[in-house]
């Protein structure tokens, strides 16, 4: 009988794996364009998981969770109904529909897998997905920072995601696994050079971000990887040799930075840094060839492996305890340490940091203490319901210190805190606990291979530990293949099929209902999201267009203020100063929490000579916005009888983009 062919394997595979595969497209999608982040980008995504549900539901038979996979699922979706059911006390309900469909997507995204799972080689093939998907990103990102000088914000790769933490966290997420199935001698010779070559290039790619957190998650993440997996002398020597093929292009990488910062052409040291990169991970493709096909050959007898990997454990153990002696006996005030870095996290100077010609070796100067604060404290105020989905940002302008704003408390444990209350917060908690025992007891199940797992979980554990100091976990190209991977690791090779029973079929059903339902609903606001996006972005070119674009954008999506302040905004522009009244007036009613329209209003009342509405206005913007400058500036002219142009006080409230 003849052998089938590579490409029919693949295929099996793919059909093998269909519920963690079909999501593949979207994925792809995302990395090259913004990280899915933009509610006009990742709505599609809703639909396209529906259409992904029905069509695994006429035709593969869905299986049952059970366990432990079974609670992660139900704390998973009592989590999303819990951030639908926020909209009812949320003051901005158009923000809490937008975290409340990125939620739903994440739903589908751990649900598909979780109830069609994959056989233990289509996992392996969505495990080696990831990395090409990270590096779909990398390779985008990287030409549009050559093609345009603007990608690089202070000397930091921004791209795919627009955000440089997001875009280090998916080069992380592809890193782990890549070297995880780099190490395995159970491969093929080309699937792991590919895959040590592909965590080559996504290093250099990660480095460019100069993500500090990234990099400590990316640590810890591998430090993880390392108790975890069977064979962690090989993982060892698979990440040795990517470090050292990587090392000779670490200064150009760099050195972009630092062009960068004494304001160099940064556009020059990237195409460097670029090209030895390139250099660096051809070189690795050729020694991870060498190294694969070697280890392929040489047997070496299971206890010299155990002894090796003791070995070096208990040598990298021991440099660790000399170093720390090392540093006890040189003298340094341990406590005096300590107590400077907790002064530098609480008193952030962004001005020294950003002068800095690398973030890695900064102080620890974040304004994430504040955030961390109000996070607190408006749990504290509302500890069962917190504010509602979405809508951290009030709370945060009203109380923060800082000078910067969020709209996310960069910390997914304390942001759920403050958003969901102790209600979603337990339910983040239980899927957590959940889906980790799940995944334990799949890697036992699994014997010899449980490295499989292990290596589908770590990018999930990446975004937990990442998303403890950062944002990253709301951009979908982040958390959806995380989840994705992990669901399907939690029930790899358990049978599907008539024998999973009746229940199982009525989950899948209700699954397939809540999808088709949710893309009903998002519909309208995809179209409005398109609509206030166009219109925003071509006022100039088209303004009775784009005026007409952003009406019709508010009409289509009742709860959301945004395409009103948009409207205001533009309107101001184009001095049509009663319709940016309205317009600002409008969004007051959606959302009474805002401080920005209150501030419009405020000086569109100057400029038509009504002091009193005017200083009455601008006092409420300055309580809802007290450290915000524009408005004080605004109150004094209002105060001293000056003349004041709106547009000159036009602000865009910017997506948090620090890092």
């Amino acid at each position: 009988m003849r052998a089938p062919s590579p490409l029919s394997k693949l295929g099996e595979m793919a059909v093998e794996g269909a519920g963690l595969l079909a999501s593949l497209p979207l994925w792809i999608w995302w990395a090259v364009w913004k990280g899915g982040y933009p509610p006009a980008v990742f709505l599609v995504g809703i639909g396209y998981l529906a259409l992904a549900a029905v069509a695994l539901r006429l035709f593969a038979p869905p299986g049952r969770p059970e366990g432990a996979p079974a609670w992660a699922l139900g704390a998973l979706g009592a989590l999303t109904a819990w951030t639908l059911a926020s909209l009812l006390w949320a003051a901005d309900q158009g923000a809490g529909e937008v975290a409340g469909a990125r939620q739903i997507l994440l739903f589908g995204s751990f649900a598909l897998p979780l109830l069609w799972p994959p056989s233990a080689r289509a996992l392996m093939m969505g495990v080696a997905v990831v990395p090409l998907v990270a590096l779909c990103g990398a390779v985008s990102a990287l030409g549009g920072a050559l093609d345009d000088p603007l990608a690089l914000v202070d000397g930091r790769l921004e791209g795919p995601t627009g955000y440089a933490n997001a875009s280090a966290a998916l080069m992380a997420m592809g890193i782990l696994p890549a070297l995880v199935l780099g190490s395995r001698r159970e491969l093929s010779v080309a699937l792991r050079a590919v895959m040590l070559a592909a965590a080559g290039g996504l290093l250099g790619a990660f480095l460019l971000t100069q993500s500090r957190g990234g990099l400590v998650a990316l640590c810890l993440a591998l430090l993880l990887a390392f108790l975890l997996v069977p064979g962690r002398l090989r993982l060892l020597v698979a990440t040795g040799i990517v470090a050292i093929a990587v090392g000779p292009a670490l200064d150009s990488l760099l050195e972009v930075r630092s062009v960068a910062v004494d304001a160099g052409d940064a556009t020059v040291s990237l195409r460097d840094g670029v090209a030895a990169l390139a250099t660096s991970t051809f070189v690795l493709a050729g020694l991870a060839t060498i190294y694969a096909a070697l280890d392929s050959r040489v047997e070496i007898s299971p206890r010299v492996v155990r002894r090796s990997s003791v070995g070096v454990a208990l040598a990298l153990s021991g440099a660790a305890l000399v170093a720390f002696i090392a540093l006890l006996a040189s003298g340094p005030n341990v406590g005096a340490w300590v107590s400077e870095r907790v002064d530098d996290f609480k008193t952030p100077d962004y001005a020294r940091l950003e002068s800095q010609p690398t973030r890695f070796t900064g102080d620890l100067g974040s304004n994430r203490y504040d955030y961390w604060r109000v996070s607190v404290e408006v749990f504290a105020d509302k500890p069962l319901t917190g504010s509602g989905a979405g809508n951290f940002i009030a709370s945060f302008l009203e109380r923060r210190r800082a000078d910067k704003s969020t709209i996310y408390s960069h910390n997914t444990w304390l942001g759920t805190l403050a958003e969901l209350g102790a209600v979603g917060f337990l339910a983040l908690l239980t899927f957590a606990a959940s889906l980790a025992l799940a995944l334990v007891r799949a890697g036992r199940s699994q014997g010899p291979r449980r490295w499989i797992v292990t290596a589908a979980a770590l990018p999930l554990a990446y975004v937990f530990i990442h998303g403890t100091i950062d944002w990253i976990a709301v951009f979908p190209v982040v958390s959806a293949p995380a989840l994705a991977l992990a669901a399907a690791a939690s029930r790899v090779g358990r049978p599907t099929g008539p024998a999973s029973g009746r229940q199982a079929r009525l989950i899948s059903l209700a699954l397939v209902g809540a999808l088709a339902t949710a893309t009903f609903l998002a519909a309208p606001l995809l179209l409005s999201a398109r609509l206030s996006d166009r219109g925003v972005t071509t006022w100039q070119l088209r303004p009775a267009g784009a005026i007409d674009d952003l009406q019709r954008a508010a009409d289509l999506d009742p709860l959301a203020a945004a395409p009103y302040v948009r409207l205001g905004v533009v309107a101001t522009e184009l001095r049509h100063r009663v319709l940016a009244r309205r317009a600002f007036q409008a969004a007051l009613d959606r959302d009474a929490s805002a401080w920005y329209p209150e501030f419009q209003l405020g000086l569109l009342a100057a400029a038509r000579g009504n002091r009193a509405l005017a200083l009455d206005k601008l006092n409420v913007a300055l309580a809802r916005n007290p450290g915000e400058p524009l408005v004080r500036r605004a109150l004094r002219g209002a105060r001293l009888r000056r003349e004041l142009d709106p547009r000159e006080f036009q602000h865009r409230v910017l997506r948090d983009e620090d890092g």
